[in-house]
């Protein structure tokens, strides 16, 4: 009982601090560093931890913890809000529309989607993650938090993923001012060959980034002449269940 009563403190501590180390969890739970130690590969092994930064020596929450959460709040959860809005979004692209969330600093997962009715689309299975810096959902939500967590995500290796796939990232932090310009990110299939996609953020009353919206379009019927309606549609709808949470949420 009281590793469980540890695992719990140390979760809740790593929720507001994130990333940490070892050695600020020491100090902050007053146990041995090798207590501390075990209680994070344990948490790590069961999917609830995994490192963060590229000297691995710091520690966040994954997204299993934004999913217990939204099954066990009392406010409406981000899903239930979405998919109306997805849907009818949905309807008027007639492309596959996914909603993601940050797995902590290192990736995106798909919490939700409305599948095309067309027989040629876009198929990502829920649980799925991508990198950060090659999805449109990932930079969506990258150029709407805190440099600190920017530069958290863009100091990792990158690697490409496509021939169009960016890693440099210098030529990302170029991309994000864009993204705050205009309201939405582009992916021409930089994370999958031949998927491109458009990513817009869903924003906390603080104009923090906390999800993201995005139509997914086969290559063959992406038109960059359709970009700004898409976007447009696409930039409304996110800002609609953005004004939603935080109302559900009390503000």
């Amino acid at each position: 009982m009281r590793s469980l009563i540890r695992g719990l403190e140390v979760l809740e501590i790593i929720s507001e601090h994130q990333p940490i180390g070892v050695s600020e969890l020491t100090r902050m739970l007053k146990v041995p560093k090798s207590t501390v130690q075990r209680t994070l590969m344990s948490l790590a092994q069961a999917g609830w931890l995994q490192l963060a930064g590229s000297e691995r020596t710091r520690w966040e929450l994954t997204h299993h913890a934004w999913v217990i959460g939204q099954r066990a709040g009392k406010t409406a959860s981000l899903r239930e809000i979405a998919l109306p809005v997805m849907r009818v979004l949905g309807e008027s692209t007639a492309e596959a529309i996914h909603l993601g969330v940050p797995d902590g600093t290192q990736n995106v997962v798909t919490l939700e989607r409305v599948d095309s009715t067309q027989a040629v689309r876009v198929y990502n299975p829920l649980g799925a993650t991508f990198p950060f810096y090659s999805c449109s959902s990932g930079k969506a939500i990258l150029a709407y938090w805190p440099e600190s967590k920017v530069d958290e995500v863009l100091s990792r290796p990158m690697h490409k993923l496509t021939d169009r796939t960016t890693v440099d990232a210098a030529v990302l932090r170029a991309e994000l001012l864009q993204v705050r310009e205009r309201g939405y990110a582009l992916n021409t299939a930089e994370n999958r060959p031949g998927v491109c996609a458009i990513g817009a953020p869903i924003l906390d009353r603080d104009g923090y980034a906390v999800a993201a919206l995005c139509i997914s379009i086969p290559q063959d019927r992406y038109d960059w002449r359709h970009v700004p309606q898409w976007g447009e549609e696409l930039t409304a709808s996110a800002a609609v269940i953005g004004r939603e949470l935080s109302a559900s949420a009390g503000g």
